[in-house]
């Protein structure tokens, strides 16, 4: 999902990437993998647990998570390639929250819980975006109303999930 397709207007700077998105994330496959302070490390068995409520989240709102999206979750061996240089961690929402049209899943948080990312789905499912915030937002433990959530809350970075994390892996 390209950044004028979607509600955000800030965008942080795009960089070049070195592998192609092929939608099943060969390119990562095929780079180290790490043992310490991967991206998986911290909280990687939680996620089965929540990718189940997470899918049944969105099938109770009418939504088809992104298929890209599940199975990185579902495959721990992904997780490995990605290396935290800061300690940022998979933590997966369990429920989808509403906004703008769409809906937004945390997916990664660094390890001090200042930052977290979320994927971005439209009211469809058919497309979607990465977009960050300084600001914590979960449907199931939130201290904001959905009414206060703005659009400026957030920080677009790319217009793909398997995108992301090859800026990411950079």
């Amino acid at each position: 999902m390209k950044l004028n397709e979607t509600p955000f207007s800030t965008a942080a700077s795009p960089k070049d990437v070195p592998y192609p998105s092929d939608g099943y994330f060969n390119w990562l496959r095929s780079t180290a993998t790490h043992y310490e302070w991967a991206i998986g490390d911290r909280a990687g068995s939680n996620l089965p647990s929540q990718l189940q409520a997470l899918t049944a989240s969105a099938e109770a709102n009418g939504l088809t998570l992104p298929s890209i999206f599940t199975s990185f979750m579902a495959d721990p061996t992904l997780h490995k390639h990605l290396r935290s240089a800061n300690g940022d961690y998979l933590r997966l929402a369990e429920s989808v929250l509403p906004f703008a049209n769409g809906y937004l899943i945390r997916f990664l948080s660094d390890q001090q819980e200042c930052a977290h990312w979320y994927l971005f789905v439209n009211s469809t499912g058919s497309d979607h975006c990465v977009v960050s915030s300084y600001e914590y937002f979960d449907a199931d433990e939130m201290d904001y109303e959905l009414d206060e959530l703005k659009e400026t809350d957030f920080q677009f970075w790319t217009e793909s999930f398997e995108l992301f994390f090859c800026r990411y892996w950079i």
